[in-house]
């Protein structure tokens, strides 16, 4: 077991993901957090044209849309994982809220009041922060890494440029 998963890793070899990798990684996972936000409008949507109609939701192609939606936008923030860091994919996540709030107030003619528009204004503002100021993460690239992590998580390993000094 130790050999394949140290083949796997690259024995070392691997590196932090380059620029064109981040900035593809960050919008993939911007456009799944707006679908994954527009779903439930979506479906609540559907629900109430069926209802309207005297049908099951199940007929209605917007809920089925806003189902199938919502699997591409997991697909898509599974994707936006394996391609950066998740310390930065995660806050991106939250976008999904004021969008959604957004697009109800316009699709279901709901009303946003201004502590909405507040929550809507924080939750944006919050994710923007904590990308900004997200932790570089060290990869591990070998078992031994992965036990030492698991074990002592807290300790922090040695800086290389600190090795010098």
């Amino acid at each position: 077991m130790r050999m394949a998963v140290g083949a796997a890793a690259g024995e070392g070899a691997a590196q932090s993901p380059g620029p064109a990798a981040v900035s593809l990684g960050l919008s993939v996972a911007v456009v799944s957090s707006l679908v994954n936000g527009s779903t439930f409008v979506l479906q609540k949507k559907g629900i109430v044209r069926a209802r309207g109609r005297g049908t099951s939701y199940l007929t209605d192609i917007v809920w089925w849309s806003g189902t199938i939606a919502m699997a591409l936008g997991q697909i898509g923030n599974f994707l936006a994982y394996t391609a950066v860091p998740t310390v930065l994919v995660t806050p991106l996540g939250a976008l999904g809220v004021p969008f959604g709030s957004i697009l109800a107030s316009y699709l279901l003619k709901e009303k946003l009041n201004i502590l909405g528009k507040l929550g809507c204004l924080l939750s944006c503002a919050g994710s923007v922060v904590l990308i900004i100021h997200s932790p570089k993460s060290e990869s591990v690239t070998t078992q031994a890494e992965l036990e030492e992590k698991l074990t002592n998580p807290a300790v922090p390993t040695p800086l290389a440029h600190l090795n010098g000094i």
